[in-house]
């Protein structure tokens, strides 16, 4: 059936630029699947479906979706969609700052024998113990995983997963204070991301643009990169990026001494952030709403927010001080 293999690369094509045509096909490639008694076409079917989930900010109904697939897997070979459905919940829980699991899960995929997996889910596994060496800090770390990660991407010839493992080199060079550098590979990057139109990396680029210049001090400048990587999430309905860019304009309307305006923005932020139980960007608002508060000389205000960014903090420090992630870190080192 040649129908069958069409709907999953068209879907799988599109999934990341519009999501909820991708997964308006993967239902159907689904139904198609269990017609014909495929299940390894109905898995990946699944796991294109929670990728459409996950970009909607549905990251419970995501990862319900893909234990489907791993179960179904558990009763059939599903071959190399063992691969996919455990980079994507490893994805998935990483945003919900389930570290451990996450941790877990990339770790498997690097273990994992090449009939059970692709070379995307592999690259995709060192991007993601890259952001998680990032989450702790661990940035000099993060670095070296997102430029293998990109020598993997370039060796395979991989546009899209070039551009993820570039996007991630830059914000480690950000962290790093390496502003200019970073400046550089987000340059280079955009001409491949508006070539494959990825809609969510070109609003990941001006967003960055915006961090650096707001590193700088250019208020202005970095608010007119914040609204454009706003209206790109807006219009292709990017829920995580909608409300990472929020905190970023709070923060510009804090600068420039303008409270409501923050508060409106942070305000939104967080109702977005709540709805997808993302706790590091959680921690990140409740911080800049302590500012907020501080600004507008409501001290009381300003202690229940930083209570409770430090908190969310204790929680996303507990997998990294405990023996269980010092034993990953050492696994996770490079070569």
């Amino acid at each position: 059936m040649t129908e069958l293999p069409e709907l999953l690369a068209r879907a799988g094509k599109i999934v990341h630029s519009q999501s909820a045509e991708a997964m308006a096909l993967a239902s159907q490639a689904r139904e198609m699947a269990r017609a014909c008694n495929d299940a390894y076409s109905e898995s990946l079917a699944l796991t294109l479906y929670a990728r459409g989930l996950f970009m909607f900010g549905r990251s419970q109904d995501a990862k319900d979706t893909l234990l489907q697939a791993l179960e179904l897997g558990e009763r059939r070979d599903i071959g190399t969609a063992r691969g996919e459905a455990l980079q994507l919940i490893a994805r998935v829980a990483y945003t919900l700052g389930q570290y451990e699991q996450s941790a877990d899960c990339w770790c498997a995929c690097t273990e994992l024998g090449g009939e059970h997996i692709r070379p995307e889910e592999r690259i995709q596994a060192h991007i993601g113990l890259g952001q998680l060496c990032y989450a702790h800090d661990h940035f000099e770390l993060a670095l070296a995983h997102h430029k293998q990660a990109a020598r993997l991407a370039e060796n395979d010839d991989n546009a899209y997963l070039t551009s993820t493992s570039m996007l991630n080199i830059a914000a480690d060079l950000i962290r790093l204070q390496r502003c200019v550098e970073a400046t550089e590979v987000l340059k280079e990057t955009l001409p491949l991301v508006r070539a494959d139109q990825n809609y969510q990396f070109e609003a990941e680029i001006f967003s960055m643009f915006g961090q650096i210049r707001l590193i700088a001090g250019e208020v202005e400048a970095a608010r007119m990169s914040l609204m454009v990587a706003l209206k790109i999430n807006r219009l292709h309905i990017n829920t995580w990026g909608e409300s990472s860019v929020l905190l970023r304009l709070g923060e510009c309307s804090i600068m420039a001494r303008e409270p409501e305006m923050a508060s409106e923005q942070l305000g939104r932020a967080q109702v977005l952030a709540e709805a997808m139980g993302t706790m590091p960007l959680l921690a990140d608002i409740h911080y800049q709403l302590s500012r907020l508060a501080e600004l507008c000389e409501d001290r009381a205000a300003a202690a229940e927010h930083r209570s409770q960014s430090e908190a969310l903090r204790r929680q996303l420090r507990a997998a990294a001080d405990s023996p269980r992630y010092a034993t990953l870190e050492l696994r996770l080192s490079p070569d």
